[in-house]
């Protein structure tokens, strides 16, 4: 049981969609975000030995002060695990969530809200944090970062760190990214130029994110590692214009 629960975890992620907290540095705002799109996935699977397959979509809106994530992922054996929409502002240091509702398998809704007024985010269950900086939610950390890599790319040299305030379903953690290196992955759009971003969490968990500087930044490809015996991967098969 304590597996299928991290199953269920990672397979959130994938509506990604790694939260990468923006430099505090003033710059002017750059109209070069991603545009919007809805992104389909295809879903690969292996659990102790057992392959699965599914689908995933996101549909990213944005304008220049605000942006709508809507995410939903199905698998094999599983159906529908995963439907979850965030929205927010768009300003010169990225996405700044403001409601963030994720609905998973066999797990109540839930609902995140950030008030910067009162330097608060809300959780379940009328838990209060801190809010000290901006901080991205689950669904809006992969979007975050196709920000900065849109605007500010001279950040993506290989080696560099990006770190993240990221709010769970109870609490904010930080996240850090290391940039990996730029290559060709393989997906069924095609060999895709994609830049790597890792990141190495609690108890050994991993997670790979890359972004298609020739496809707007889009995230193409999100692979997680779990130590107990499971791996996720996440490719991009078609891209639409909205």
């Amino acid at each position: 049981m304590k597996n299928i629960r991290y199953f269920m975890a990672w397979l959130v992620l994938l509506a990604l969609s790694p939260s990468i907290f923006a430099s505090q540095n003033t710059r002017a705002p750059n109209t070069d975000i991603p545009p919007s799109a809805e992104l389909t996935y295809t879903v690969k699977a292996e659990y102790n030995g057992l392959s699965l397959g599914g689908n995933s979509f996101i549909q990213w809106k944005a304008d220049k002060q605000k942006y709508s994530l809507q995410n939903e992922a199905r698998i094999s054996l599983f159906g529908k695990i995963l439907d979850a929409n965030s929205n927010g502002r768009i300003t010169a240091e990225g996405l700044v969530p403001e409601k963030y509702v994720e609905k998973r398998l066999r797990k109540e809704q839930t609902t995140t809200l950030f008030n910067y007024t009162d330097h608060t985010v809300t959780f379940r269950e009328n838990r209060k944090a801190s809010l000290r900086e901006i901080t991205q939610d689950r669904a809006s950390i992969v979007w975050q970062l196709a920000f900065i890599a849109s605007t500010d790319p001279e950040r993506l040299v290989p080696g560099s760190t990006l770190t993240f305030q990221v709010a769970g379903r109870s609490k904010i953690e930080p996240w850090t990214f290391h940039v990996v290196n730029t290559g060709d992955i393989s997906t069924p759009m095609g060999k895709t130029k994609a830049i790597q971003f890792s990141r190495n969490g609690k108890k050994g968990q991993k997670m790979n994110v890359w972004l298609a500087p020739d496809h707007n930044w889009y995230p193409v490809q999100i692979l997680f590692d779990e130590p107990g015996g499971l791996q996720l991967l996440q490719t991009i098969k078609k891209i639409t214009p909205l």
